[in-house]
C-alpha cells in the first residue's frame, strides 16, 4: 500500500465557528465541519440538518422535460407498448424497476430490457433494438444510459422506434436524435442541480408526469428508496438534490423498503439502522453481483414482483452469484498483482487477462487502485473485443484521458472517477502506449499520493454521547460530503489490542491525558501495528466514528484509517 499523507483542512474563519456554536449549542468541531460544507449561518444549517421534501426542484425546470411527458402521455392514451431498457448495475437496474412499478400503475403493454454484460455491454444495444422492434414496441424509454447512443438512436429511428433518455453520463459532442433527452448535464440545460443519479433522473421524469396530471405524491415518493440505492452505490455527489433524496429515502429504507428491496437488506446480514455505508458495501454489491455473474435481470425481476416465493428463490439465487463473485474477484486480484509485481515507477496501471471474468474487472480494479494508487485498468477479452473498466484517483478525469484515445476504441463511456472501454484486439496495444502517455503527461506527482484529509484534531474526551449525535445529522455521507475524519494524538491500548480475521486489528484507546475516557476502534487492513500497539507504544491515530451494531446493541467506535508511531 503507498504510504498515505495527513493533509489537514485549511483554517477556516473563527467568527464562522463562533456564530455557529452560538446560534446551534454545538462543539466548535462540529461547527468547523459545517464551515467545510459551506455552511455559515443558523439558517444554512437548519437546511442542511432538516432536509426538506420541499427542497426537491421542479421537474420542469430540466430541458426537455414537457417533451418527455407529453410523448410518454400520447404513449399511454394510444396503448403504445413500451419497453425498458436500463443498464446493468445498481444504478440502472434500480431505474428501471422503478420505471416499470410506476408505468405498471397505467399499462399492461409494458416489458423491461437489461443488456447482456458480456453479449452487448455496456449501453443501448442493437440486439435491444431487434428485440423492440419484433415485438412492436414504438416507444424505449432508456434509463442510466442513452446519452452517447447517437448511432442506436438515429437505427431506432429509422425502425419507427421512438426513445426518451434518462441519463445523467456525460455528453459527447454529438446528442442522440431522441424524442426527449433528460440529462442535467447538458450544455444548454439550467436545471438547477447536474449532480442526480440516473435513477434520479428517471424520478423527476416520474415526478413530473405526477404533477402535470395531478397524480398523488406519493406515487412517485414511494420509490425514494430506490433512489437512495442509486446515489449510495453510484457514488454521485451526497449534497444538494441528493442529499434530499438520500436522505428520505433511507428512511424507507429503514422503516418501509419496497418488497425486493426487503429481501436483498435481508441476505446482505445488516444490523441496525441502515446507513450509505451499507448502502455501497451491502446492498449495492449484491444487486451488481447478478449483473457481474449472470443476468442483472434477476435483480429487476426481483424488485417488480409482488410474488413472495418468487421473490425468496432470487433472493437466494443472488446470494450465491454475491459468493460467486468474491471468489471470483480475489482469484483475478491475486493474478493481477502477480503480473505487475514489478511495475513501480509508472504513473498507470494497464493490466490484461484474456480468460478474466468481465463482470469482476472493474472490482479488481478499484483493488489495485487502492494498492499503487495510480489511474488503473483492466481488461478482459470475450466475444473477439477486449473489455474493461478503469478507475482513477481523486483529482483526475480518467474519462477525458480515455476520450483522447478515442479513435482506437469501439465504445467507452462514464464519470470522471470510472469508466469503462471495448476495443479490437489489434488496437490493444497501440491503445495502452497512447493511455499511458497521455495519464503521464496530464498527471501531477501529487494527485499520486493518497491524502487522508483532516476535518479537524481532537481529544478523546471531547468525543461523547451528545457530540456523535449531532455527527449522526451530518448524514448521509458521500461524496461532498464525506464522513468527517479526525486526528487524535498520545493514544494508547489499555487491554483491547488484537488481530481480527488476517488483515485487522481491535483495539481500546485512551488519551494519555485522560485515562478515565475509553474508546474501541477497529483499524481494517492495519494489523501490522499490533506489535508496537499491543506493547503499550504511544500512537496517532486518523479516524472517522461510526456505530458499531453488535448483538442488537449499537455502540460507537473509531474506524480507524491509519496509524502513525
Amino acid at each position: 500500500m503507498v504510504k498515505k499523507i495527513w493533509e489537514d483542512y485549511p483554517a477556516v474563519s473563527s467568527s464562522k465557528v463562533n456564530e455557529l456554536c452560538d446560534g446551534l449549542g454545538i462543539h466548535p468541531v462540529l461547527a468547523k465541519l459545517l464551515v467545510h460544507r459551506g455552511i455559515e449561518n443558523f439558517e444554512q444549517a437548519k437546511t442542511f440538518f432538516r432536509p426538506g421534501l420541499k427542497n426537491l426542484h421542479n421537474p420542469f425546470l430540466m430541458k426537455n422535460m414537457d417533451k418527455a411527458v407529453n410523448r410518454l402521455h400520447l404513449a399511454l392514451q394510444n396503448n403504445e407498448k413500451i419497453l425498458i431498457f436500463g443498464d446493468y448495475d445498481v444504478d440502472g437496474t434500480t431505474s428501471v424497476a422503478m420505471m416499470f412499478l410506476f408505468l405498471k400503475k397505467l399499462t399492461e403493454n409494458l416489458s423491461y430490457y437489461i443488456p447482456d454484460r458480456y453479449k452487448e455491454g455496456y449501453g443501448i444495444s442493437y440486439d435491444a433494438l431487434n428485440f423492440a422492434k419484433d415485438n412492436d414496441f414504438t416507444l424505449i424509454i432508456a434509463l442510466d444510459c442513452g446519452t452517447r447512443s447517437v448511432q442506436h438512436v438515429a437505427k431506432a429511428k429509422e425502425m419507427g422506434i421512438d426513445f426518451i433518455i434518462c441519463d445523467h453520463h456525460n455528453p459527447g459532442e454529438n446528442l442522440p436524435d431522441a424524442v426527449a433527452l433528460l440529462n442535467p448535464k447538458q450544455k444548454d440545460c439550467t436545471y438547477p442541480f447536474p449532480h442526480l443519479s440516473g435513477a434520479g433522473v428517471g424520478f423527476k421524469f416520474i415526478q413530473g408526469y405526477c404533477q402535470k396530471y395531478e397524480m398523488d405524491n406519493q406515487i412517485y415518493l414511494n420509490f425514494l428508496d430506490l433512489v437512495a440505492v442509486s446515489i449510495g452505490a453510484d457514488m454521485v455527489p451526497m449534497i444538494g438534490e441528493n442529499r434530499v433524496l438520500a436522505h428520505f429515502g433511507l428512511k424507507k429504507l429503514n422503516s418501509n423498503p419496497l418488497p425486493g428491496l426487503k429481501n436483498i437488506i435481508t441476505i446482505s446480514n445488516r444490523e441496525g439502522e441502515l446507513t450509505m455505508m451499507d448502502v455501497g458495501f451491502g446492498i449495492g454489491p449484491r444487486i451488481n453481483a447478478a449483473g457481474r455473474m449472470y443476468s442483472a435481470r434477476h435483480i429487476v425481476d426481483l424488485l417488480v414482483s409482488n410474488n413472495v416465493e418468487l421473490r425468496n428463490s432470487l433472493a437466494d439465487d443472488i446470494h450465491q452469484y454475491n459468493e460467486e463473485r468474491k471468489t471470483t474477484e480475489k482469484k483475478t486480484t491475486e493474478e493481477a498483482l502477480a503480473i505487475l509485481k514489478n511495475e513501480t515507477t509508472k504513473t498507470s496501471t494497464i493490466v490484461f487477462g484474456p480468460k478474466w471474468h468481465k463482470g469482476v474487472v472493474g472490482i479488481v480494479a478499484s483493488r489495485l487502485q487502492d494498492k499503487y494508487y495510480r489511474p488503473t485498468l483492466v481488461l478482459t477479452q470475450a466475444d473477439g473485443k477486449i473489455t474493461g473498466s478503469a478507475r482513477s484517483v481523486k483529482g483526475f478525469n480518467i474519462l477525458e484521458a480515455i476520450e483522447e484515445c478515442a479513435e482506437l476504441l469501439e465504445q467507452f463511456g462514464g464519470h470522471d472517477h470510472a469508466a469503462g472501454i471495448s476495443l479490437l484486439p489489434e488496437n490493444y496495444e497501440a491503445f495502452k502506449t497512447k493511455l499511458e502517455n497521455v495519464i503521464s503527461k496530464k498527471i501531477t506527482p501529487d494527485l499520486l499520493i493518497p491524502k487522508l484529509k483532516v476535518e479537524a484534531r481532537i481529544n478523546l474526551n471531547e468525543i461523547d454521547e451528545r457530540f456523535y449525535r449531532v455527527l449522526r445529522q451530518f448524514e448521509p455521507f458521500g461524496p461532498e460530503n464525506e464522513t468527517p475524519l479526525f486526528v487524535s494524538e498520545n493514544l494508547i491500548d489499555v487491554g483491547g489490542c488484537r488481530i481480527i480475521g488476517i488483515e485487522h486489528l481491535r483495539v481500546l484507546l485512551s488519551d494519555n491525558d485522560h485515562p478515565d475516557k475509553k474508546i474501541p476502534g477497529v483499524a481494517f487492513k492495519l494489523a501490522k501495528y499490533a506489535q508496537p500497539v499491543s506493547a503499550g507504544k504511544t500512537i496517532s491515530a486518523c479516524f472517522a466514528l461510526s456505530t458499531n451494531n453488535y448483538k442488537g446493541r449499537a455502540t460507537m467506535q473509531m474506524d480507524i484509517k491509519d496509524i502513525e508511531l
